[in-house]
């Protein structure tokens, strides 16, 4: 046919809601604390009590929230701190620091600190005691009932001690007549809590942003006909489309739906869907699939699935299954809260009974300052941001390198992973086929001139169409530094090849078939063996069979390097490739990959990787198209090419920002480096504790004559996660390691 320029009307959009607020929980509500706890409604969570939080929007939402909180809270909470602070270095050291005596000597301290404080503990801190105390109503208390209990104790404490000191005896006075208060303690531990949740919450933003784009993909509407006699047609949502309805897809547009190609010839590009990287040729009768892209024809076609039974929405429940695992680290806090909770809880009330029984004078003052400093001090702020601070440092320093990390679960799995599975196209190659051998028919060794222009005039005619091959012609033209002349008369025929008129030379590109169909001679000469993984394409002039190419989708530069560097350290390393398998087979032969798989599908590609998972491997999978969102949401680790779909990227676990395949060698590294540095914080805060809870008791009354107050036990927890920020910090210092030059680069 002759290639028309065709005027494309656009689609309308989808209706968008007016607000953020009418999406959230159009994917279902989920727990922070367990994502595997899902609910079609609002509600709280029947594992911890949290309430549940809209799928896709909860992270964005609950981060906006706890910044306002915490930015609110820092100022009050800081000069409520100085202010204890001072006065205690007052009582110790009257006449040592002028401002230490003048914050002991402020009229109403109390009163302001009671001012202060009370806001950052209930406005701040409320989704703290919320979390606690719902714990402690359903028996099942988590690791901020200790903080919520630590925190009202240490607060209702100082009220009283603060609107009726006269309710204390005079032991518990001191020569002023005032009653020691612990607002600092309260909201401090507010402050550090909250800081800690905002690094956690960022790390969790986005995880299911993927469905979304996924299922953009598919058009709002579709274009069904009403009266197929009459050939009249209208545009209806997408929802409305049934089984068996006929539809017609005009050039350019998305395919609403699957179904089958009833009338008319056109080319599919499938690339984001199967992986295939060249357009598929259909004809009636052929599948198509919801959410590829129709080339040049306008078709009709048959539905045979719903929108909702489509390969994008299959794909999109797989991501969604896939993404609703938990990270190990968060299991295995939770099972240390089940144990440290109620084990802290009953220390705190044993030390209170002990300096009842045992104590000297004043016994229910030291037993009640020793039971609020055990709670203040086992405050786990240490423990809560041991993981989520160094899994933000590790996302920085990858940053610089070019490696995006979205979770902890990600960077722990990546560091314990033994075996990596690569998709082909896009990720181990450049992703767009290139012209890689071409001859002459009966060639001779001083027709390279006649080579030259062979290849000129087939980009002549090619230049014309938007198909990869056309574009390989292209580009070798380009890069040989031909002068491309115009083309006049130029046809396409789908799925077979092109033919137009150049300089007054009649040239024929395409299959064999469609070539010896133009020649006055209807017979082809051979092409050379050793082929059969290329795309070979045919070329005529003037009715004589003249040339062949040889085309495919060339390695990344930067792949045998990789592979090689990854095998040195043990992994099992495969490809799992939608394309044909010579082409696979090719392509890792060429990079030194033992192991390739070709012709699978999405579903076959998911398969594989779960079968090595249920073997006991922890398996990662890079990738880049669409049709890779399933294996990337299902392996252990996603790690998606920064150059690839949005879904890939959004569905990934790691993204390759810069740097290419050489940077997968480096995640590996910087997971393994976090790793370390999360086990040295983990062991720190648990060390803080198990060290620091008996101070608190009183154990070293009898040596030093007083006991710790909630104030110094505060300090003590502040120092403690000071411990962990610097252990973290420390990541940021690494220097980069070797890349494949031999040399170094300092971060």
């Amino acid at each position: 046919m002759q290639l028309d320029v065709i005027q494309i009307a656009p689609v309308p959009a989808a209706p968008r809601p007016c607000c953020a607020k009418h999406e959230a929980g159009s994917l279902g509500w989920t727990c922070p604390m367990h994502p595997d706890v899902t609910s079609g409604s609002p509600g709280n969570c029947p594992v911890c009590g949290m309430k549940m939080e809209p799928i896709g929007m909860a992270a964005a939402m609950k981060t906006g929230d706890e910044t306002r909180r915490l930015i609110a809270s820092a100022v009050p909470a800081t000069i409520v701190f100085a202010l204890g602070m001072l006065a205690m270095l007052g009582h110790a050291f009257p006449s040592a620091f002028p401002p230490a005596a003048w914050a002991t000597n402020l009229p109403g301290r109390a009163w302001l600190e009671l001012a202060l404080a009370t806001p950052v503990v209930f406005f701040g801190g409320w989704p703290i005691l919320r979390q606690g105390l719902e714990g402690f109503r359903r028996g099942q208390p988590n690791m901020f009932s200790l903080v919520a209990l630590g925190v009202l104790a240490a607060w209702g404490y100082s009220v009283v001690a603060t609107v009726a000191p006269s309710l204390f005896p005079q032991p518990y006075r001191q020569h002023d007549g005032v009653v020691e208060t612990f607002f600092e303690s309260a909201a401090m531990i507010v402050v550090l809590v909250l800081a800690g949740q905002l690094l956690e919450s960022r790390a969790r933003r986005g995880t299911t942003e993927a469905i979304r784009t996924l299922m953009n993909l598919s058009p709002p509407t579709a274009e069904r006909f009403v009266d197929a006699g009459e050939g009249r047609s209208e545009a209806v949502p997408l929802v409305a489309v049934r089984v068996g309805d006929r539809l017609r897809v005009r050039p350019g547009s998305r395919v609403p739906v699957d179904g089958l190609l009833l009338e008319g010839d056109t080319e599919s590009d499938e690339a984001l869907l199967t992986g295939e990287p060249l357009p598929v040729a259909k004809h009636p009768g052929d599948r198509l699939l919801g959410g590829s892209i129709n080339g040049a024809g306008s078709i009709v076609m048959e539905a045979s699935a719903l929108a909702s039974d489509s390969l994008v929405a299959r794909i999109a429940r797989l991501v969604r299954e896939a993404h609703a695992r938990r990270a190990p680290i968060e299991r295995l806090a939770d099972r240390v809260s089940a144990v440290f909770v109620p084990a802290v809880l009953a220390i705190s009330l044993l030390t209170f009974l002990a300096w009842l029984a045992f104590g000297p004078e004043p016994r229910g003052s030291l037993g009640l300052v020793s039971a609020v400093s055990v709670l203040v001090i086992a405050c786990p702020c240490a423990l809560g941001l041991a993981t989520p601070l160094a899994m933000t440092v590790a996302v920085g320093r990858g940053a610089l390198q070019g490696i995006l990390a979205r979770s902890a679960e990600a960077i722990e799995k990546l560091a314990a992973c033994d075996t990596i599975y690569f998709d082909k196209t896009g990720t181990l190659t450049i992703g767009s086929p290139r012209i890689v051998a071409s001859g002459l028919f009966g060639a001779t060794a001083d027709d390279g001139e006649a080579a030259r222009r062979l290849l000129a005039d087939c980009a002549a005619v090619e230049q014309a169409s938007e198909h990869a091959l056309a574009k390989a012609f292209v580009v070798a033209a380009k890069e040989s530094g031909l002068r491309v002349p115009p083309a006049t008369g130029v046809t396409v025929t789908i799925g077979r090849g092109v033919e137009g008129t150049v300089e007054g030379r009649r040239v024929v590109v395409g299959t064999a078939d469609f070539v010896a169909d133009r020649m006055a001679d209807a017979s082809m000469p051979a092409v050379p063996p050793g082929r059969e993984s290329d795309t070979l394409v045919a070329a005529g002039i003037d009715g004589r069979p003249v040339g062949w190419f040889a085309i495919r989708d060339v390695p990344r530069p930067d792949a045998a390097d990789a592979i090689r560097d990854l095998a040195a350290r043990g992994y099992r390393l495969a490809m799992l490739s939608g394309d044909a398998p010579p082409a696979a087979r090719h392509v890792a032969d060429a990079i030194g990959l033992a192991e390739a798989h070709g012709g699978l599908s999405p579903a076959d590609k998911l398969a594989r990787i779960e079968r090595a998972i249920a073997a006991g491997g922890v398996v990662a999978f890079v990738g880049d198209g669409i049709n890779d969102a399933p294996a990337l949401a299902a392996a252990d680790v996603g790690i998606a090419m920064g150059s690839g779909a949005d879904v890939a990227l959004e569905t990934a676990d790691v993204t390759l920002l810069s740097g290419g395949l050489a940077a997968v060698p480096r995640a590996v590294d910087l997971a393994k480096r976090t790793m370390r540095t999360v086990r040295r914080n983990l062991l720190l805060a648990f060390l803080y504790n198990v060290l620091a809870i008996p101070v608190a008791a009183g154990a070293f009354h009898p040596l030093v004559g007083h006991v710790t107050s909630p104030m110094l036990a505060a300090v003590a927890m502040t120092a403690s996660s000071l411990s962990v920020i610097a252990s973290s910090l420390a990541l940021a210092r690494r220097r980069r390691p070797t890349d494949y030059s031999g040399t170094t680069s300092p971060s």
